[in-house]
């Protein structure tokens, strides 16, 4: 991926084939003094030879769109020329899953199409749209295989014990009860590949902080339930928890489980940054479970989560934090690291079996 010159305009191609939300789109990033339209396409197989040729900063990407889909166009446009990719799309039914299926192919993140002007969620999608095509235009992206392998992710084999030895070293600790993940840009892929690799036989309830555009959540959890062995969830409010199933903090709720074995929603206040927020989800399981929770983080941009982990960690519990070699963004991880939140650093592909020791520890 090539670098763009500091104080440079960030070239934004969009691609999008309704000609009013092509002109929609082409305003919003044209009011933006740091952002430039690069380039227009109207369908996939374009999108990609404009990718190729002009060689933008960040794509907007549509995920109907004709000849290849956004999610086809995403696929070819990471394996030929690796551009960061933001989803430009509708939430509602196969548009979500398709979106879903983008990120697994190598897009950013995904963001709710801006309405009309008149739409009173206007301003803050369009507030959303400028923001994330910011913050995206800088990540560095790789080059992504047709039949993509754990090589991808440049892990090594090794973990990283971290802290004082008291806290590293072999300990007899009560049987873990529960399994808390939390991520954010990179994160669908992330938690997907965790779970996969923790298997079906996994004996804890996971819950999940996910950062994601609003109007998502649901699609993110029909495409984890399709593609990961164990049931994933939305969770509900006083749920009891089940061995070997996944919950994921529901749209403008935050996550908890301040009684042991049950899952309980907070409405977010207007302090929270995020919502939901992994911070509230770590600091609850501090106090209802301490030595009998495992906190991890992984990818995402910002610092959520690390104050809850080191809180988690200080309770007694295992913590583990993504390595920066196999993030997207380093930025959760790495402040959990500084905060001395975490246990271990594992790379992605090898955090399944420092969870699986620490279950099997006694």
């Amino acid at each position: 991926m090539k670098q763009r010159p500091p104080g440079s305009p960030i070239r934004v191609l969009i691609v999008e084939d309704s000609r009013s939300q092509l002109e929609l789109l082409t305003h919003i990033i044209r009011s933006s003094p740091d952002l430039q339209v690069a380039g227009a396409a109207t369908n996939g197989q374009e999108a990609v030879d404009t990718a190729i040729q002009l060689r933008p900063d960040v794509i907007s990407m549509d995920i109907h769109l004709p000849v290849l889909d956004g999610y086809e166009a995403t696929r070819q446009i990471m394996q030929r020329c690796p551009t960061p990719i933001v989803m430009v799309s509708n939430s509602r039914g196969d548009a979500g899953r398709r979106s879903m299926d983008a990120l697994a192919a190598g897009a950013l993140a995904v963001i709710q199409k801006p309405g009309s002007v008149a739409s009173p969620a206007f301003t803050v999608e369009r507030d959303a749209l400028v923001t994330t095509l910011r913050l995206m235009a800088d990540v560095p992206v790789i080059t992504r295989h047709a039949r993509p392998s754990q090589g991808d992710w440049r892990v090594s084999t090794e973990s990283r014990p971290v802290g004082s030895p008291s806290v590293t070293s072999r300990r007899v600790t009560p049987q873990p009860e529960l399994l808390a993940i939390a991520a954010s840009t990179g994160g669908p892929v992330a938690v997907q590949t965790l779970l996969t690799r923790l298997g079906s036989d996994f004996p804890l309830p996971i819950l999940v902080a996910q950062h994601i555009a609003r109007g998502f959540v649901s699609a993110l959890a029909e495409w984890l339930d399709s593609t990961v062995p164990m049931p994933v969830h939305l969770a509900r409010h006083d749920e009891k928890l089940q061995p070997g199933h996944v919950y994921l903090a529901p749209e403008e709720r935050h996550l908890v489980s301040t009684l042991r074995g049950y899952a309980w929603l907070r409405h977010p206040s207007t302090a929270d940054r995020y919502c939901p927020s992994a911070d509230t989800l770590f600091e609850s399981l501090a106090g209802a479970y301490g030595t009998g929770a495992i906190g991890v983080i992984l990818t995402g941009m910002g610092d959520d989560g690390a104050r809850g982990l080191k809180l988690l960690r200080q309770a007694g519990a295992h913590t583990i934090a993504q390595d920066e070699a196999s993030c997207v963004v380093y930025g959760m991880p790495r402040a959990a690291v500084e905060a001395g939140a975490a246990e271990r650093i594992e790379p992605l592909l090898n955090i399944a079996a420092a969870t699986w020791e620490f279950v099997r520890s006694k």
